[in-house]
């Protein structure tokens, strides 16, 4: 799906299904949509005007900037990075809580998604970076998809409000689906 703009408070929507395997969506608990793969069998596209104040968040146009990966497995964090920068996306990773603080703090508008796996080891886990970004005016704007092996409960899961939600192991296309929906890859 893609939106250009109508005027200050429209744009249009239009959602272009191919042939082949394509992201679809998912409602979450929150309303928001997340990206599912589903095999298309027949073409289309579908476009209408929509009012801005309509479009949740999940659902506004792709930012530019960079994808920053906190997850503690180098060989999980690097597998990650390489991925995403393969198709053109500017990623930074940090292995550590403080480090993602850090990134995060130095250049709150450089960074267009946060992809966050939430048990990690030392006095900051994801789950604390989390917290803190969601306390800063400058970050909480940053859309936050959690990479887990462990689904917390539901209580932890609002309080997070991720914007969605990747469950470990997972496939490359599903990350990918995931975040092209939040980023615009730089070439």
């Amino acid at each position: 799906m893609w939106f250009r703009p109508r005027g200050p408070d429209q744009l249009r929507a239009t959602a272009r299904a191919a042939t082949g395997t394509n992201c679809g969506t998912l409602s979450s608990p929150r309303g928001r949509r997340r990206p599912v793969p589903q095999a298309n069998t027949q073409p289309a596209e579908i476009s209408a005007w929509v009012a801005m104040d309509d479009v949740t968040d999940a659902e506004r146009p792709p930012r530019r900037g960079a994808i920053l990966v906190l997850e503690d497995r180098d060989d999980v964090r690097q597998g990650m990075a390489q991925l995403l920068e393969l198709h053109g996306f500017l990623v930074v990773d940090a292995a550590a809580g403080e480090q993602a603080l850090d990134h995060l703090r130095a250049d709150p508008d450089g960074f267009a998604l946060l992809l966050l796996d939430l048990r990690m080891p030392g006095p900051v886990d994801g789950r604390d970076v989390r917290r803190s970004q969601l306390k800063s005016p400058d970050l909480a704007d940053i859309p936050t998809v959690v990479v887990t092996a462990t689904v917390p409960d539901g209580i932890t899961k609002a309080q997070l409000r991720a914007d969605a939600w990747i469950e470990k192991p997972f496939r490359f296309d599903d990350l990918l689906c995931v975040v092209r929906q939040y980023v615009t890859p730089n070439t």
